[in-house]
C-alpha cells in the first residue's frame, strides 16, 4: 500500500528543480524527529473501533527556503488481507532536492513496543520510474521495507520526514497537499503547519470541514486541522473541475501569480540559443524559406516540434523545473513541456513572431483563479503567439496542429505568462474552430428495400490530435489490426455494423485522416403496422444532450460544463426505394440555434427518392450558468423533437414482396454478404448467421439452410438445428425438420414441445406421438394454461379435438378472462371445425383481451368462415393484415375466404404471396380442410 497522502504532494510543473541541490543525499538517514515536531500518542484501541488507519500525522515545517514534511502512520494489521496490503512499506523522495529520514518503525502487540529499526531492520532503495512508459523520468527514489515478524492483531507505526529544497524557488516555499476525509477509516490523525512568525507565509484551505485553529507560539505560527475531515459534498462530474477539488490545504510565501512569473521567466529567455550556422539555425531558415505568412511560419514550427521531438521528462538533477536548452533538445530529439515549449519559442522568435512560454494547468486550469499562487498549480507549458493581434496557444507536445485549426483553445481555462517583469494569470477565451474536429459524410442505401439491410458508405475525416493517431494505423501492415480499430471507429456512428470495405489514409500537409468503410447495418425503420417510421438515425445533433441534475440545494447554483471544443459536420443522405409507396418528411427542416453553449444547425430535405440531412455541432462556451438549465432543458426537448422523421405510405414494398424478377433488387446486398462469408475465418459463423437471417427473411430456405448446415459444422448449438429445422419446413421437407427438431431438444430439453415439431408429427401420421410427447414432458411446463394448450393443439390433430377444448374449458373456468386460454379456445374450434356461436362469444372475449389484437383477430375470422359469415370474416382478415402485414396465416386465411366469396382473381393474388413468404404453413390449411392439396 502507498501512502501518498502522508508526504506533500506538491504538484508542481512536473515536480521540482533548479539551480543546485541543498543538503540532499541518496542515502536514507535515520535519526529522531526534529524538535519542531509534535509527536502523537497512539490512539487507544478502543477509540475508532473497526478504522484500520489507527493515526495519521502530517506535520509541515516551512523555514528558510525548506520545506519539511513528517509522517507518522499507524496501521492495525486485524486480517490476513491487511497483511499483505500494509506489510510492505514504501517511502518516496527526490534526492536531488532533499533527504529521507526514518525515525520509527514499530510493531504494537498487546501493548507492547516491538522496535524493529532497533532489531537491525532497514530500509532498501530503489529507483522505480514508475511512469517511465509515460516517458516520465521524474528521479524518485524508493524505499522499502518488508516488515520483519508481523503478526494479525499487530499495529505498525512508523514515520519519517522528507525534506524539500526547490531549487527553483530560491528563498520561497511552497506546500500543497490533500486532506484525509471521510469516508477514509481514519481513527485520529492532524496536519500542522508551522512556519516562522515573521515568514511572509499564506494559507488557505479547499473544501475542508474540520476543525481548525491557527495559533502563535515560541516564535512560529501553527495551523491545526484535525483528522479526518467531513466528507465533502458530492459534486457532479459535469461540474467543472474547480468544484471537484479534492478537500487541499495550499501554503505559499509568494504574494502573486506576478511573482512567480518574475522569479521563473529567466529559465526561458531564449537570446543566443539557436547559434548562427548551426543545424537549428538551418531548419528556422527553411521554414523562413518556405512561407512570408507568420501563420503558417508558427504553423510549420510548432509541427516541427511536436512531429520531431520525442516527449521524455528528464526530472533528474532539477530537471523538473529547468529546460535543456533548445540545442540540447534539438541534438537528442527528445524533451518534455518545458524543453520543447523553450525550443519552439526559440524558434518563433528567430522567425520574428512575438511569442512568450505560459504555464498552465492540464486539467484544473479553471481553478487557478481562486487559488493561493503556487507554482504546483501548474503542471504544464505551452507557448503564446501573438499574431495579427490575436493570441495563439501552440502546445509542442501536442499533435496534428496545422495553420488550419491553429485557431482552437486548448482548455487550460487560465495561462501564466513568464515574463521578466511578471505578468498576472489570463484567461484563455473560449474561440470557435475554424476546422471540424470530425467531418462525416454518410450515405444509406436502401433502394433494396426498407426490410432488408441497408448498405452503408462513411468517409470519416479526422483533424487535430485524433488524426494523428491514425496517421500511425495507416503505417501498420496488420490487417486484422486495421479493420479491429476501425470497426470500433465505425461502431461510434453507426453502432452495430457489418464491415465489408475499409481504408485509412492520412495526409502529412494538411494532418488530416482519412477513413473510408462500407458495409451493412440492419436495418432501422420500425414497423408500426400499416406503416413503416423512421426516427432518422445518426444525427449529429441527436447525440446533443443536457441530462444534468441540479436537484439538490447545494449543488443548485454550480455551472455546468460545456463539452469542448468541439466541431462536428456530418452530411447524412439516405436512398429510399423507388416504386411503390410514398414518404414523408416530418419534423422541422432547419434547425439553426444555440443551445447551452453549442451551436446546432441541421438542414434537411427529401427529394425524389432520396433524403439529405446536414449538420454541424460547435461548442461556444466553456461552461454555463446553473439558472439557465430550464431554459435548456426546454429548448433540448424540443429541438430533439423537431428532428427529421420518415414516414413510408402506401404500397411499400415489404420482404415477402420479393417474387421472380423483384428478387434482382436484393443482389447488391446479397453481394456483400457472400463477401462477408468469403473473408470470415473457418471457425467464425458470424458471417453465416448474417446471410441465414438474410435469406430467410427474403424466403431462401433452401439457402438459409445451406449457410446452418455449414454453421452447425463450427458450432452444433441447438438453435442453429431449430431454425435449419424451420428451413427444411418452408421447403417441405418434413423429415429433416423434426429431425432437427428431435436434435435441438437432445441439446436443450426446452425445445422438446416446439410448436412446429408437434405440427411436423402430425403432417407425418404420427399425432398420437405428439400426444405422448406433450404427456411426457409435462414437467416442462411452469404453467398448467400453457400445457392445456399445447395438448389440445395435440390432441386435435389426433382425432380429439372434443377433449382437447374440454380441457382448455377447465383452465378458463379458474381464468376465465385469461386471452391466452380465450384465443386457443376459438382458435382450436376453428381449425378443427367445432365452432358454434357460442364459441364466437369466446373470440370476441379472446380480441378484448388481448395485448395484440392481430392474432385473436384471425383466430375470430377463422371462426365467421367456419360459420359461413365470409363477409365478416373478411373484414377481421383485412384489419388483422393491417395492424401486422407480416401473418401470413392471416393472408392464407384471406385468400380461403375470397375464394369462397367467389372472388377467385384475388384468392389466388392473397394464396400465391402466402405461399410465397410462409410455404411450410400451407399444409396446414391443407390438414384442416381449408385448403385442397
Amino acid at each position: 500500500m502507498r501512502h501518498h497522502l502522508l508526504v506533500s504532494v506538491a504538484t508542481g510543473l512536473l515536480a521540482a528543480g533548479l539551480v543546485t541541490p541543498a543538503a540532499a543525499g541518496e542515502t536514507i538517514l535515520y535519526g529522531e524527529a526534529g524538535a519542531w515536531v509534535d509527536v502523537a500518542d497512539l490512539p487507544p484501541a478502543e477509540d475508532g473501533q473497526g478504522m484500520p488507519l489507527r493515526l495519521i500525522e502530517t506535520q509541515v515545517r516551512m523555514e528558510d527556503g525548506v520545506v519539511a514534511t513528517y509522517g507518522d502512520v499507524a496501521f492495525a494489521l486485524d486480517s490476513a488481507e491487511a497483511l499483505d496490503a500494509i506489510g510492505n512499506i514504501s517511502l518516496d523522495w527526490l534526492p536531488d532536492k532533499g533527504d529521507l529520514t526514518v525515525h520509527r518503525v514499530e510493531l504494537v502487540r498487546d501493548g507492547q513496543v516491538i522496535d524493529l529499526l532497533e532489531q537491525g531492520a532497514r530500509f532498501e532503495v530503489l529507483r522505480r520510474e514508475e511512469r517511465l512508459e509515460q516517458r516520465i523520468l521524474n528521479g524518485a527514489l524508493t524505499a522499502t521495507m518488508s516488515v520483519p515478524g508481523a503478526e494479525i492483531g499487530d499495529v505498525l507505526r512508523y514515520s519519517f520526514t522528507t525534506t524539500s529544497d526547490e531549487q527553483v524557488l530560491d528563498s520561497d516555499m511552497e506546500y500543497v497537499n490533500v486532506i484525509p476525509a471521510e469516508p477514509v477509516p481514519l481513527a485520529e490523525g492532524r496536519l500542522i503547519l508551522s512556519w516562522p512568525s515573521d515568514a511572509d507565509v499564506r494559507w488557505a484551505t479547499t473544501r475542508v470541514d474540520a476543525p481548525t485553529s491557527q495559533i502563535a507560539r515560541d516564535g512560529y505560527e501553527y495551523v491545526t486541522i484535525s483528522l479526518p475531515a467531513a466528507e465533502p459534498t458530492a459534486i457532479p462530474e459535469d461540474a467543472p473541475p474547480r468544484f471537484r477539488l479534492p478537500p487541499l490545504i495550499r501554503a505559499t510565501t509568494f504574494d502573486s501569480f506576478v511573482e512567480i512569473s518574475e522569479e521563473i521567466a529567466p529559465f526561458f529567455a531564449t537570446e543566443g540559443t539557436i547559434e548562427p550556422g548551426s543545424a537549428l539555425a538551418g531548419k528556422v531558415a527553411e521554414i523562413a524559406a518556405q512561407t512570408s505568412d507568420p501563420m503558417e511560419q508558427a504553423a510549420l514550427a510548432t509541427q516541427f516540434v511536436q512531429d520531431e521531438i520525442g516527449y521524455l521528462l528528464n526530472g533528474l538533477n532539477g530537471g523538473n523545473y529547468i529546460p535543456q536548452s533548445p540545442a540540447e533538445t534539438w541534438a537528442a530529439r527528445t524533451g518534455d513541456c518545458k524543453a520543447k515549449s523553450l525550443l519552439l519559442l526559440a524558434m518563433l522568435r528567430e522567425l520574428g513572431i512575438s511569442a512568450e512560454p505560459v504555464l498552465v494547468h492540464s486539467r484544473l486550469g479553471d481553478a487557478l483563479p481562486e487559488q493561493l499562487p503556487t507554482l504546483g498549480g501548474f503542471d504544464h507549458m505551452i507557448v503564446r503567439a501573438d499574431i495579427g493581434g490575436a493570441p495563439y496557444w501552440l502546445d509542442g507536445t501536442s499533435s496534428g496542429l496545422r495553420v488550419s485549426n491553429m485557431v482552437e483553445v486548448p482548455r487550460f481555462r487560465y495561462a501564466l505568462p513568464l515574463r521578466p517583469g511578471g505578468a498576472a494569470l489570463q484567461e484563455m477565451e473560449m474561440r470557435p474552430q475554424a476546422i471540424p474536429d470530425e467531418a462525416i459524410s454518410l450515405r444509406i442505401d436502401q433502394t433494396a428495400g426498407l426490410d432488408v439491410p441497408a448498405i452503408y458508405d462513411i468517409t470519416m475525416e479526422f483533424s487535430g490530435v485524433t488524426a494523428r493517431n491514425y496517421q500511425a494505423l495507416s503505417l501498420i501492415d496488420d490487417a486484422d489490426q486495421k479493420e479491429q480499430t476501425l470497426y470500433r471507429t465505425v461502431s461510434a456512428v453507426l453502432g452495430d455494423h457489418e464491415l465489408v470495405d475499409f481504408d485509412v489514409a492520412f495526409d502529412v500537409p494538411t494532418g488530416i485522416a482519412t477513413i473510408t468503410a462500407r458495409g451493412l447495418i440492419a436495418s432501422p425503420w420500425e414497423d408500426k403496422g400499416a406503416r413503416l417510421e423512421l426516427d432518422v438515425p445518426f444525427q449529429s445533433v441527436d447525440g446533443f444532450s443536457f441530462d444534468v441534475d441540479r436537484s439538490r440545494p447545494e449543488i443548485a447554483d454550480i455551472p455546468v460544463t460545456v463539452r469542448g471544443p468541439v466541431y462536428y459536420q456530418r452530411d447524412l443522405e439516405w436512398l429510399l426505394p423507388e416504386g411503390g409507396g410514398d414518404f414523408r418528411l416530418l419534423g422541422r427542416s432547419e434547425v439553426n440555434e444555440v443551445i447551452g453553449g453549442t451551436r446546432l444547425v441541421s438542414a434537411s430535405q427529401l427529394d425524389s427518392g432520396k433524403l439529405t440531412i446536414a449538420e454541424e455541432v460547435q461548442s461556444l462556451e466553456w461552461e454555463v450558468p446553473a439558472s439557465a438549465l430550464p431554459d435548456i432543458r426546454r429548448e433540448t426537448l424540443r429541438m430533439k423533437r423537431s428532428l427529421p422523421r420518415l414516414r413510408a405510405t402506401g404500397d411499400v414494398k415489404r420482404i415477402w414482396d420479393y417474387r421472380g424478377a423483384e428478387r434482382s433488387r436484393l443482389d447488391p446486398v446479397a453481394r456483400m454478404l457472400d463477401q462477408l462469408v468469403a473473408k470470415a475465418d473457418s471457425d467464425e459463423t458470424g458471417a453465416l448467421y448474417s446471410r441465414f437471417n438474410f435469406r430467410f427473411d427474403t424466403k431462401d430456405f433452401a439457402g438459409a439452410r445451406e449457410d446452418l448446415s455449414r454453421a452447425i459444422e463450427r458450432d452444433s448449438a441447438a438453435e442453429n438445428y431449430l431454425w435449419r429445422g424451420h428451413s427444411s419446413w418452408h421447403l417441405g421437407d418434413l423429415e429433416a425438420a423434426l429431425a432437427d427438431y428431435e436434435e435441438a431438444a437432445n441439446i436443450d430439453p426446452d425445445y422438446t414441445l416446439n410448436t412446429t415439431r408437434l405440427e411436423a408429427l402430425a403432417l407425418l401420421g404420427r399425432a398420437e406421438e405428439a400426444v405422448a410427447l406433450v404427456d411426457e414432458n409435462a414437467f416442462l411446463f411452469e404453467d398448467p394454461k400453457d400445457e392445456a394448450i399445447s395438448r389440445s393443439y395435440a390432441l386435435g390433430f389426433a382425432g380429439r379435438a372434443d377433449e382437447g377444448l374440454d380441457l382448455l374449458r377447465d383452465e378458463l373456468a379458474i381464468e376465465p378472462e385469461n386471452a391466452g386460454l380465450l384465443n386457443a379456445m376459438c382458435w382450436d374450434s376453428g381449425i378443427f371445425d367445432r365452432v358454434t356461436e357460442e364459441t364466437l362469444e369466446v373470440c370476441t372475449r379472446a380480441v378484448e383481451e388481448a395485448e395484440n389484437s392481430a392474432g385473436a383477430i384471425d383466430s375470430r375470422a377463422l371462426a365467421l368462415y367456419r360459420l359461413g359469415r365470409y363477409e365478416e370474416a373478411l373484414r377481421d382478415l383485412d384489419v388483422a393484415l393491417a395492424r401486422v402485414p407480416s401473418q401470413h396465416p392471416s393472408r392464407y386465411l384471406r385468400g380461403i375466404v375470397k375464394r369462397a366469396m367467389g372472388r377467385e382473381a384475388e384468392a389466388q393474388e392473397d394464396l400465391a404471396l402466402a405461399r410465397h413468404a410462409s410455404p411450410g404453413t400451407a399444409p396446414l390449411y391443407v390438414a384442416w380442410g381449408l385448403l385442397e392439396r
